[in-house]
């Protein structure tokens, strides 16, 4: 199970533009790139332009839906709860105190909330990311197919009685 707190500072998260890039990079992180290695501009057409490495690649801003937040978390550092809480139930299966039709407690994976975006950028290879994109879908269809199914709806079996 994960659970995501906010870091323990007064200050709020930092706002940020993630860019999702079509290639693979070992390195996950914030970068000072200069200008002089990563400029997007805007074309004609509106969608944003910039060469990586260059190699040309076309952006499109993908906005989240009105409610919706996105995060970037990283892995807490706080370790030392998760040992306790690990050796504290290796303790009571040793000492046998759990019944037999109890579940094992499930680990919980603990993420900081180090930034948050409205706005995400996908860049494709000499052409804009189409609905087709994993993340371009998710935030078109997925969240608008999750909204409709946790509606309130209609109840279908009253509404086949009136009808007949």
């Amino acid at each position: 199970m994960l659970s995501i707190q906010r870091r323990n500072t007064k200050e709020a998260p930092q706002a940020c533009t993630p860019n999702l890039l079509p290639c693979r990079i070992n390195h996950d992180g914030p970068v000072n790139a200069s200008h002089r290695y990563w400029a997007p501009e805007h074309d004609k057409d509106g969608n944003l332009e910039a060469y990586f490495r260059g190699r040309k690649l076309k952006g499109r801003e993908v906005t989240l839906p009105k409610g919706y937040k996105g995060i970037v978390v990283k892995e807490a550092a706080n370790e030392d709860e998760t040992h306790k809480r690990n050796i504290e139930r290796l303790r009571r299966r040793q000492s046998e105190e759990e019944d037999v039709g109890e579940d094992d407690e499930e680990e919980v994976k603990m993420l900081e909330e180090v930034a948050n975006f409205k706005d995400f950028i996908v860049w494709g290879h000499e052409a804009v990311a189409d609905g087709d994109d994993a993340f371009v879908k998710g935030v078109e269809e997925w969240i608008g197919f999750a909204a409709a199914m946790h509606a309130p709806g209609i109840d279908v079996q009253n509404e086949q009685k009136a009808g007949t």
